[in-house]
Protein backbone atom coordinates (compact mmCIF):
# COMPACT_ATOMS: atom_id res chain seq x y z
CA UNK A 1 0.00 0.00 0.00
CA UNK A 2 2.85 2.36 0.80
CA UNK A 3 6.61 2.31 1.26
CA UNK A 4 6.34 4.83 4.08
CA UNK A 5 6.71 3.61 7.66
CA UNK A 6 6.87 5.15 11.12
CA UNK A 7 9.35 2.52 12.35
CA UNK A 8 12.85 1.62 11.23
CA UNK A 9 13.11 -2.15 11.59
CA UNK A 10 16.63 -3.48 11.11
CA UNK A 11 15.23 -6.65 9.54
CA UNK A 12 12.83 -5.03 7.04
CA UNK A 13 12.53 -7.28 3.97
CA UNK A 14 11.08 -4.68 1.58
CA UNK A 15 13.16 -4.42 -1.59
CA UNK A 16 13.22 -0.62 -1.54
CA UNK A 17 15.33 -0.89 1.61
CA UNK A 18 18.13 -2.53 -0.38
CA UNK A 19 21.05 -0.31 -1.40
CA UNK A 20 20.06 2.21 -4.05
CA UNK A 21 16.75 0.57 -4.97
CA UNK A 22 14.90 3.80 -4.12
CA UNK A 23 11.66 4.23 -2.22
CA UNK A 24 8.62 4.12 -4.52
CA UNK A 25 6.12 6.96 -4.24
CA UNK A 26 2.52 6.14 -3.35
CA UNK A 27 -0.15 5.87 -6.00
CA UNK A 28 -3.13 8.15 -5.49
CA UNK A 29 -6.49 6.69 -4.48
CA UNK A 30 -7.79 6.32 -8.03
CA UNK A 31 -4.64 4.55 -9.21
CA UNK A 32 -4.66 2.26 -6.19
CA UNK A 33 -8.28 1.36 -6.85
CA UNK A 34 -7.23 0.52 -10.41
CA UNK A 35 -4.49 -1.77 -9.05
CA UNK A 36 -7.02 -3.31 -6.66
CA UNK A 37 -9.29 -3.95 -9.64
CA UNK A 38 -6.51 -5.78 -11.47
CA UNK A 39 -5.88 -7.85 -8.36
CA UNK A 40 -9.59 -8.61 -8.03
CA UNK A 41 -9.76 -9.68 -11.68
CA UNK A 42 -7.21 -12.40 -10.86
CA UNK A 43 -9.76 -13.96 -8.51
CA UNK A 44 -7.97 -14.14 -5.13
CA UNK A 45 -9.79 -15.45 -2.07
CA UNK A 46 -8.14 -12.89 0.17
CA UNK A 47 -5.87 -9.86 0.09
CA UNK A 48 -3.69 -8.57 2.91
CA UNK A 49 -3.01 -4.83 2.82
CA UNK A 50 0.43 -4.03 4.16
CA UNK A 51 3.43 -1.74 3.59
CA UNK A 52 5.54 0.00 4.90
CA UNK A 53 2.85 0.92 7.37
CA UNK A 54 -0.52 0.78 5.59
CA UNK A 55 -2.32 2.89 8.20
CA UNK A 56 -0.32 5.90 7.02
CA UNK A 57 -2.73 5.97 4.07
CA UNK A 58 -5.92 7.83 4.85
CA UNK A 59 -7.79 6.04 2.06
CA UNK A 60 -7.20 2.52 3.33
CA UNK A 61 -10.89 2.14 4.14
CA UNK A 62 -11.91 3.08 0.61
CA UNK A 63 -9.58 0.51 -0.89
CA UNK A 64 -10.70 -2.18 1.55
CA UNK A 65 -14.33 -1.39 0.79
CA UNK A 66 -13.70 -1.72 -2.95
CA UNK A 67 -12.01 -5.11 -2.58
CA UNK A 68 -14.85 -6.31 -0.36
CA UNK A 69 -17.36 -5.25 -3.00
CA UNK A 70 -15.54 -7.60 -5.39
CA UNK A 71 -16.10 -10.53 -3.01
CA UNK A 72 -12.56 -10.58 -1.60
CA UNK A 73 -11.78 -11.05 2.09
CA UNK A 74 -9.50 -8.25 3.30
CA UNK A 75 -6.98 -8.17 6.14
CA UNK A 76 -4.49 -5.61 7.41
CA UNK A 77 -0.87 -6.34 8.38
CA UNK A 78 0.31 -3.40 10.49
CA UNK A 79 2.95 -2.66 13.11
CA UNK A 80 0.06 -1.71 15.40
CA UNK A 81 1.32 1.67 16.57
CA UNK A 82 -1.43 3.57 14.73
CA UNK A 83 -4.29 1.23 15.59
CA UNK A 84 -6.53 3.22 17.91
CA UNK A 85 -10.18 2.26 18.61
CA UNK A 86 -11.60 4.75 16.08
CA UNK A 87 -9.39 3.50 13.24
CA UNK A 88 -10.12 -0.11 14.10
CA UNK A 89 -13.86 0.56 14.00
CA UNK A 90 -13.51 2.45 10.72
CA UNK A 91 -11.56 -0.39 9.11
CA UNK A 92 -13.97 -3.06 10.33
CA UNK A 93 -16.90 -1.00 9.03
CA UNK A 94 -15.09 -0.92 5.67
CA UNK A 95 -15.00 -4.71 5.54
CA UNK A 96 -11.61 -5.56 7.07
CA UNK A 97 -11.95 -9.07 8.48
CA UNK A 98 -8.66 -9.59 10.32
CA UNK A 99 -5.55 -7.86 11.59
CA UNK A 100 -1.95 -9.06 11.85
CA UNK A 101 0.19 -7.30 14.45
CA UNK A 102 3.78 -8.21 15.41
CA UNK A 103 5.22 -9.04 18.81
CA UNK A 104 8.92 -9.70 18.32
CA UNK A 105 9.83 -9.63 22.01
CA UNK A 106 8.29 -9.10 25.42
CA UNK A 107 11.27 -7.14 26.69
CA UNK A 108 11.02 -3.49 25.59
CA UNK A 109 14.78 -3.18 25.06
CA UNK A 110 14.96 -6.13 22.65
CA UNK A 111 11.78 -5.10 20.84
CA UNK A 112 13.08 -1.54 20.55
CA UNK A 113 16.43 -2.65 19.17
CA UNK A 114 14.66 -4.61 16.45
CA UNK A 115 12.14 -1.99 15.30
CA UNK A 116 13.92 1.28 16.06
CA UNK A 117 12.08 2.41 19.20
CA UNK A 118 10.21 1.05 22.18
CA UNK A 119 6.58 0.68 21.10
CA UNK A 120 5.70 -2.55 22.89
CA UNK A 121 2.98 -0.99 25.04
CA UNK A 122 1.39 0.61 21.96
CA UNK A 123 1.36 -2.75 20.21
CA UNK A 124 -0.15 -4.57 23.19
CA UNK A 125 -2.86 -1.94 23.50
CA UNK A 126 -3.61 -2.26 19.77
CA UNK A 127 -3.99 -6.02 20.11
CA UNK A 128 -6.38 -5.61 23.02
CA UNK A 129 -8.45 -3.04 21.10
CA UNK A 130 -8.67 -5.30 18.03
CA UNK A 131 -9.93 -8.16 20.15
CA UNK A 132 -12.33 -5.86 22.00
CA UNK A 133 -13.76 -4.85 18.62
CA UNK A 134 -14.36 -8.52 17.82
CA UNK A 135 -12.03 -8.78 14.81
CA UNK A 136 -9.87 -11.80 14.10
CA UNK A 137 -6.25 -11.38 15.12
CA UNK A 138 -2.96 -13.03 14.23
CA UNK A 139 0.21 -12.07 16.05
CA UNK A 140 3.40 -12.42 14.04
CA UNK A 141 6.88 -12.99 15.44
CA UNK A 142 10.24 -12.84 13.69
CA UNK A 143 12.85 -15.30 14.96
CA UNK A 144 16.38 -13.85 14.88
CA UNK A 145 19.68 -14.31 16.70
CA UNK A 146 18.72 -11.34 18.88
CA UNK A 147 15.34 -12.53 20.16
CA UNK A 148 15.20 -16.33 19.84
CA UNK A 149 15.00 -16.53 23.63
CA UNK A 150 11.84 -14.39 23.51
CA UNK A 151 9.80 -16.61 21.18
CA UNK A 152 8.10 -18.67 23.89
CA UNK A 153 7.29 -15.52 25.86
CA UNK A 154 5.86 -13.88 22.74
CA UNK A 155 3.56 -16.87 22.16
CA UNK A 156 2.46 -16.75 25.80
CA UNK A 157 1.74 -13.03 25.51
CA UNK A 158 -0.20 -13.49 22.27
CA UNK A 159 -2.33 -16.15 23.95
CA UNK A 160 -2.91 -13.95 27.01
CA UNK A 161 -3.99 -11.04 24.79
CA UNK A 162 -6.53 -13.21 22.97
CA UNK A 163 -4.85 -13.83 19.62
CA UNK A 164 -6.31 -16.64 17.57
CA UNK A 165 -3.06 -17.46 15.80
CA UNK A 166 0.69 -16.89 16.03
CA UNK A 167 2.73 -16.76 12.81
CA UNK A 168 6.40 -17.58 13.28
CA UNK A 169 8.72 -16.12 10.66
CA UNK A 170 12.38 -17.03 10.39
CA UNK A 171 14.53 -14.03 9.47
CA UNK A 172 15.34 -13.79 5.75
CA UNK A 173 18.25 -11.43 4.91
CA UNK A 174 16.63 -9.31 2.20
CA UNK A 175 15.83 -5.59 2.02
CA UNK A 176 17.39 -3.77 4.96
CA UNK A 177 18.12 -7.18 6.43
CA UNK A 178 20.47 -7.98 3.54
CA UNK A 179 23.16 -6.10 5.43
CA UNK A 180 22.47 -7.96 8.66
CA UNK A 181 23.21 -11.67 8.10
CA UNK A 182 24.22 -11.71 11.77
CA UNK A 183 20.50 -11.68 12.55
CA UNK A 184 20.12 -15.20 11.15
CA UNK A 185 19.49 -17.54 14.06
CA UNK A 186 21.98 -20.36 14.42
CA UNK A 187 20.44 -23.84 14.04
CA UNK A 188 20.57 -24.31 17.81
CA UNK A 189 18.92 -20.92 18.35
CA UNK A 190 16.13 -21.69 15.89
CA UNK A 191 15.57 -25.05 17.57
CA UNK A 192 15.35 -23.31 20.95
CA UNK A 193 12.83 -20.78 19.60
CA UNK A 194 10.69 -23.50 18.03
CA UNK A 195 10.87 -25.69 21.13
CA UNK A 196 9.73 -22.84 23.35
CA UNK A 197 6.87 -21.92 21.01
CA UNK A 198 5.78 -25.55 20.74
CA UNK A 199 5.72 -25.99 24.50
CA UNK A 200 3.61 -22.89 25.13
CA UNK A 201 1.29 -23.74 22.24
CA UNK A 202 0.72 -27.24 23.61
CA UNK A 203 -0.32 -25.76 26.94
CA UNK A 204 -2.49 -23.01 25.42
CA UNK A 205 -5.64 -24.37 23.78
CA UNK A 206 -7.29 -21.98 21.40
CA UNK A 207 -4.23 -20.48 19.72
CA UNK A 208 -2.83 -21.84 16.47
CA UNK A 209 0.96 -21.53 16.13
CA UNK A 210 2.38 -22.02 12.65
CA UNK A 211 5.43 -21.23 10.54
CA UNK A 212 4.80 -18.64 7.84
CA UNK A 213 8.25 -19.23 6.29
CA UNK A 214 9.13 -22.90 5.70
CA UNK A 215 11.44 -24.71 8.10
CA UNK A 216 13.35 -27.68 6.70
CA UNK A 217 12.30 -30.95 8.34
CA UNK A 218 15.68 -32.55 7.68
CA UNK A 219 17.49 -29.80 9.62
CA UNK A 220 14.87 -29.14 12.29
CA UNK A 221 12.71 -32.28 12.66
CA UNK A 222 9.10 -31.20 12.86
CA UNK A 223 8.22 -34.12 15.09
CA UNK A 224 10.26 -32.42 17.83
CA UNK A 225 7.84 -29.49 17.85
CA UNK A 226 4.31 -30.97 18.09
CA UNK A 227 2.69 -27.68 19.04
CA UNK A 228 3.60 -26.02 15.72
CA UNK A 229 2.00 -26.39 12.29
CA UNK A 230 4.63 -26.47 9.53
CA UNK A 231 3.98 -25.67 5.89
CA UNK A 232 5.52 -25.17 2.47
CA UNK A 233 6.13 -22.08 0.35
CA UNK A 234 3.09 -20.98 -1.65
CA UNK A 235 4.79 -18.06 -3.38
CA UNK A 236 4.40 -18.07 -7.14
CA UNK A 237 1.38 -20.38 -6.85
CA UNK A 238 -1.31 -19.00 -4.54
CA UNK A 239 0.58 -16.10 -3.01
CA UNK A 240 1.95 -12.99 -4.74
CA UNK A 241 3.28 -9.58 -3.68
CA UNK A 242 2.23 -6.25 -5.17
CA UNK A 243 4.33 -3.13 -4.57
CA UNK A 244 3.01 0.35 -3.75
CA UNK A 245 3.42 1.15 -7.46
CA UNK A 246 1.49 -1.89 -8.67
CA UNK A 247 4.56 -3.95 -9.53
CA UNK A 248 3.97 -7.70 -9.23
CA UNK A 249 6.58 -9.89 -7.57
CA UNK A 250 6.63 -13.58 -6.72
CA UNK A 251 7.00 -12.93 -3.00
CA UNK A 252 7.95 -10.26 -0.51
CA UNK A 253 11.60 -11.26 -0.57
CA UNK A 254 11.97 -11.32 -4.36
CA UNK A 255 13.50 -8.21 -5.99
CA UNK A 256 12.40 -9.37 -9.45
CA UNK A 257 9.55 -7.37 -10.97
CA UNK A 258 7.35 -9.47 -13.24
CA UNK A 259 5.54 -6.40 -14.58
CA UNK A 260 3.05 -3.79 -13.50
CA UNK A 261 -0.64 -4.46 -12.96
CA UNK A 262 -1.50 -1.10 -14.51
CA UNK A 263 0.22 -2.14 -17.73
CA UNK A 264 0.13 -5.95 -18.05
CA UNK A 265 -2.30 -8.73 -17.24
CA UNK A 266 -1.85 -10.83 -14.12
CA UNK A 267 -2.16 -14.02 -16.15
CA UNK A 268 0.60 -13.06 -18.57
CA UNK A 269 2.99 -12.10 -15.81
CA UNK A 270 2.38 -15.18 -13.68
CA UNK A 271 2.94 -17.51 -16.63
CA UNK A 272 6.37 -16.06 -17.38
CA UNK A 273 9.57 -18.06 -17.50
CA UNK A 274 10.78 -16.32 -14.36
CA UNK A 275 7.94 -17.83 -12.36
CA UNK A 276 8.45 -21.26 -13.89
CA UNK A 277 12.14 -21.14 -13.02
CA UNK A 278 11.38 -19.98 -9.48
CA UNK A 279 9.03 -22.88 -8.85
CA UNK A 280 11.41 -25.38 -10.49
CA UNK A 281 14.12 -24.31 -8.04
CA UNK A 282 11.90 -25.11 -5.09
CA UNK A 283 14.02 -27.96 -3.80
CA UNK A 284 17.49 -29.42 -3.65
CA UNK A 285 18.02 -32.53 -5.80
CA UNK A 286 17.53 -34.80 -2.81
CA UNK A 287 14.36 -33.02 -1.67
CA UNK A 288 12.15 -34.27 -4.52
CA UNK A 289 12.01 -37.77 -3.04
CA UNK A 290 11.90 -36.72 0.60
CA UNK A 291 9.03 -37.91 2.77
CA UNK A 292 8.81 -34.42 4.25
CA UNK A 293 8.22 -32.61 0.96
CA UNK A 294 4.61 -31.85 1.83
CA UNK A 295 5.53 -30.26 5.16
CA UNK A 296 8.47 -28.03 4.17
CA UNK A 297 8.83 -28.01 0.38
CA UNK A 298 12.59 -27.76 0.69
CA UNK A 299 12.43 -24.52 2.68
CA UNK A 300 12.75 -20.88 1.66
CA UNK A 301 14.69 -20.27 -1.56
CA UNK A 302 16.17 -17.05 -0.20
CA UNK A 303 17.74 -18.84 2.76
CA UNK A 304 19.44 -21.61 0.80
CA UNK A 305 22.85 -19.92 0.54
CA UNK A 306 22.96 -19.49 4.32
CA UNK A 307 22.15 -23.06 5.34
Amino acid sequence: MTSRCNLDCIFCYNVWKTGDAGQPADLDTGEMIEVAGAVADAGPVSVTLTGGEPLLRGDLEEIARYLGSRGIMVGIATNGTLLDPDRIESLIDSGVRWFEVPVHATRPDIAGDLVGRDCLDEVKNAILEVRKAGARLTVSHLMTSMNYGETARAVRLAYALGAEAMALNRFVPTGAGAGRPDLLPLPSQLDAALAGASEISSMSPGIRVYTAIPVEDCLHPHVDFPGIEFGTCSCGVSKWAVSPRGDLRICEQSPVILGNLLESSFREMTCSGVVTEFRASSFHDECSECRSWNSCGGGCRYLREYL
